[in-house]
C-alpha cells in the first residue's frame, strides 16, 4: 500500500482571504513536484477542486463542484480517501527526503500534525500525516472550522516525533535557515512566490 499526497485548489471566492487568493495550477505542480523529488516510497497525487485543470494525468483530479464555497472547512474533504495520506496546502515546499514522514503514515494508528508556531499548547493543521481509517473524520464533519475540527481526535504533535523536520517559514525558517527541515509550510502573508530572492526557495520551488 502506498500514500496519497493530497492537497486542494478551487478559484477564490468572497470566502477566500487575501494571502491564499493566489493560487492555480503552477502552485500545484511545484508542490507535488518537491514531493516527487524528495519521495522514492510508492505514492500517488490527489488534488481535490471545484473543476478540471491543466495539469499532467499523473495528478489525479477528484473534483468536487462547488468544492471551497463553505470555505477552508472543505479541507476536511479529503479525509474521506481512508488512506494513508499527507495532506498539505499549496503553500507548502519539500526541501528533503520525507520517506520516514510516509512511512509513518503507513504505520501509525492517529494523525500527526504540527505544534501551532503561536499557540506551542495545541495543533495546527499546516500538514497533516494521517493514517488509513480515518475516514470519519469527514464523515462526522458539519461544516465545523477545519482546524478545530481536527483537534478534537486523537493526534500526535510531529514536533515530538520528528523534530525540527516539518516546521513553519515564519515560525521557525524565517531567520534562522532550515535546519534539519524536510517541509517547510507558509500561512498567513509571506508566501514562496515572494521570497524567490532566497537561494532555497529558487531551489526547491519549481
Amino acid at each position: 500500500m502506498g500514500v496519497v499526497i493530497c492537497s486542494l485548489l478551487w478559484d477564490a471566492n468572497r470566502k477566500s482571504r487575501a494571502f491564499s487568493s493566489m493560487y492555480d495550477e503552477g502552485w500545484a505542480l511545484r508542490l507535488f513536484n518537491g514531493f516527487a523529488r524528495n519521495l522514492t516510497l510508492d505514492h500517488r497525487f490527489v488534488l481535490y477542486t471545484d473543476r478540471q485543470r491543466d495539469l499532467p494525468a499523473h495528478i489525479e483530479q477528484r473534483i468536487v463542484p462547488g468544492f471551497g464555497k463553505r470555505g477552508y472547512s472543505d479541507c476536511i474533504r479529503p479525509y474521506e480517501l481512508n488512506t494513508p495520506m499527507i495532506l498539505v496546502g499549496l503553500d507548502t515546499m519539500v526541501v528533503g527526503n520525507i520517506d520516514h514522514l510516509a512511512e509513518h503514515c503507513l504505520a501509525a494508528t492517529g494523525p500527526a500534525y504540527p505544534l501551532d508556531p503561536y499557540r506551542p499548547r495545541q495543533v495546527c493543521n499546516g500538514v497533516g500525516l494521517i493514517p488509513a481509517g480515518h475516514g470519519f473524520i469527514a464523515e462526522r464533519h458539519r461544516g465545523q472550522n477545519d482546524m478545530e475540527w481536527v483537534r478534537r481526535f486523537k493526534h500526535d504533535a510531529i514536533d515530538r516525533l520528528f523534530p525540527g523536520q516539518v516546521v513553519s517559514y515564519k515560525g521557525s525558517v524565517k531567520g534562522h535557515g532550515l535546519g534539519d527541515a524536510r517541509i517547510v509550510y507558509f500561512h498567513g502573508e509571506e508566501k514562496p512566490h515572494q521570497l524567490t530572492h532566497l537561494d532555497w526557495i529558487r531551489e526547491h520551488w519549481r
